[in-house]
């Protein structure tokens, strides 16, 4: 039996697993094969720099079924800029033919204008989930929150990772995509002072619906981390954040009733009490405590580990008092050994 004579549902399921290049040479194949395969091909659509653009929006003039094909399955668009990371190249009305985006990934993009951001979401009705990855998002002076007149009411995720922002370019951002539900700040080398804590604070202000929150941003103070967490505890679902103190800790078993997954990353050396969480958060069916000194895991967490992992070398099978000051470990709790501590500690 030939390729295309199979249903087109396990073509779909074959061509999702094949490398772009495949594709495209099945697209070359034959005109019954150009039409089958030319939905997964352009799928996603990446675009490097203003030539690609062009190419593109010619192919779009000539080709009727290129036309048709990329404004019903086109879902996922990338952009990245290759050329010093201006941004004039970003034409509007390219966008605008490709109605049924979903995804929107920024990446390389230096000095990278929210206004035109913005101008370039709006062309996107059905977006999503919004990406920036290595890039500077700036606002001009002269640009003020009047400018902003749509709001985008399917975008739902935003994420930045090691991408760097103004505190008005933050701002200029949320303003327009009020119901976010999740939210990825990662880590980035932002030297606008006090514009992570910034952009903490206006996520707050702007967006309420979060329920999946992560937070990676460096040189942040702590009272930022716990605004955040109270604010959006009642109705946290999955929270990653760096843990920079006691107070911390504190504030999530306080505040995050509702909690089922939580990461957390250490970022300091002292005392700390995590089985307050285990005692407060009765949802949580995923902990795990990244890079955490050995000598601040509590003993029964490490005791379930070592029980579950029995067989296993990976891990040290020594008493918990010999563990050597200072070494840190990831430790990682799922709802079995959260289930088995809780009774132990008569916690459920």
């Amino acid at each position: 039996m030939k390729l295309i004579n199979l249903p087109n549902e396990l073509l779909q399921i074959i061509t999702s697993h094949l490398p772009r290049e495949s594709v495209s040479r099945l697209c070359l194949t034959c005109t019954e094969g150009y039409q089958l395969f030319l939905p997964t091909l352009y799928r996603h659509i990446e675009l490097g720099h203003r030539t690609q653009i062009k190419q593109l929006e010619q192919g779009l003039k000539r080709n009727s079924f290129l036309k048709e094909t990329v404004k019903e399955h086109t879902h996922i668009l990338t952009l990245k800029s290759r050329q010093g990371g201006n941004s004039p190249w970003l034409i509007i009305s390219l966008f605008e033919q490709l109605p049924n985006i979903k995804q929107l990934l920024f990446r390389d993009f230096l000095s990278l204008p929210v206004k035109r951001v913005n101008q370039v979401l709006g062309t996107l009705p059905r977006l999503e989930r919004l990406h920036f990855q290595y890039c500077d998002l700036i606002s001009n002076p002269q640009e003020g929150d009047e400018d902003t007149k749509q709001i985008l009411c399917n975008l739902v995720e935003l994420n930045l990772m090691w991408t760097d922002f103004s505190a008005d370019a933050i701002r200029q951002l949320v303003l327009i995509t009020p119901n976010l539900n999740r939210v990825v700040l990662g880590a980035n080398h932002n030297r606008k002072r006090l514009a992570n804590d910034a952009a903490l604070g206006i996520l707050t202000e702007y967006c309420r619906n979060i329920k999946d929150l992560s937070i990676s941003l460096q040189q942040i103070k702590e009272t930022s981390i716990c605004q955040v967490i109270q604010t959006y505890g009642s109705q946290l679902e999955k929270l990653s954040i760096r843990c920079e103190g006691n107070e911390t800790i504190r504030t999530i078993s306080q505040y995050t009733k509702k909690l089922q997954q939580l990461v957390i990353r250490c970022n300091y050396s002292g005392y700390n009490n995590v089985m307050n969480i285990l005692k407060e958060c009765q949802y949580l069916t995923h902990l795990e405590m990244v890079s955490w000194p050995l000598q601040d895991v509590p003993s029964i967490v490490l005791d379930q580990i070592k029980c579950r992992h029995t067989n296993s070398s990976s891990f040290i099978a020594a008493p918990t008092s010999l563990y050597i000051e200072g070494i840190k470990r990831t430790v990682a709790l799922d709802r079995q050994d959260l289930l088995e501590i809780r009774r132990l500690c008569h916690y459920s």
